[in-house]
């Protein structure tokens, strides 16, 4: 099982476009069927507070009358986040709306939450799990037990032992998350700065998926 589940296309009218390419309806149903067993994406493990996407500190409460947002200053900084970005974009342009990407809106429509710029509520993903395989891979599963993403990285003890200690990690999804280096770019010019800049941008536009999502250690 894929990302997406065969289902009756509504009849719609829109700008589609695949990987820079404007593509007509059909074409756009077809490349979602070809891309429904392909799981296999880019990816980090990292930590809330990397240089990548210096996101601050998660709120721990809000006054009801004043609105004030109160935090645990450095208690966030360990918290183990997994980054999961598709090799490729499905973007759609619908009349007067802005584009959408619809990888990312799926797992949202599964019950992540969109992670878009300045404050941002995070909660759990209910049913999603995000298991660690017997060869060190992660995969995020959606609550009916489907592989939504699958990536490979470089095995990172202090970030086992941190996922194994909470419980659970953030996971985020999306074609903009700073991970892979752009086409043209030399690696050593992909910066943390060049990163967080994708990373914010992507949040921005909403192209980004997130939730506290439980662990699963399948290495027995």
């Amino acid at each position: 099982m894929g990302r997406f589940k065969a289902k009756r296309q509504r009849q719609q009218s829109g700008r589609f476009n695949i990987d820079g390419h404007v593509v007509n309806e059909a074409a756009m149903h077809s490349e979602f069927a070809a891309i429904a067993g392909t799981v296999d994406d880019h990816g980090r493990v990292v930590f809330w507070n990397d240089p990548a996407l210096q996101l601050g500190e998660i709120a721990s409460g809000v006054d009801p009358v004043t609105g004030q947002v109160t935090v645990e200053r450095g208690a966030s900084g360990q918290l183990p986040v997994a980054l999961f970005e598709p090799a490729r974009a499905l973007m759609t342009r619908m009349p007067g709306q802005p584009p959408r990407e619809q990888q990312a809106d799926q797992a949202i429509a599964l019950g992540l939450s969109r992670f878009g710029r300045g404050f941002a509520q995070l909660g759990p993903a209910d049913g999603w799990q995000l298991h660690r395989l017997v060869d060190d891979r992660l995969e995020l599963r959606t609550p009916d037990g489907g592989v939504y993403s699958r990536i490979a990285v470089p095995f990172d003890p202090a970030w086992i032992s941190a996922v194994v200690s909470t419980g659970f990690a953030l996971c985020l999804y999306g074609i903009q998350l700073g991970v892979r280096t752009p086409p043209g770019v030399p690696d050593d010019e992909y910066t943390d700065r060049a990163r967080l800049d994708e990373f914010r941008r992507g949040r921005a536009l909403g192209f980004t998926a997130a939730g506290l999502v439980p662990y699963v250690n399948n290495r027995g």
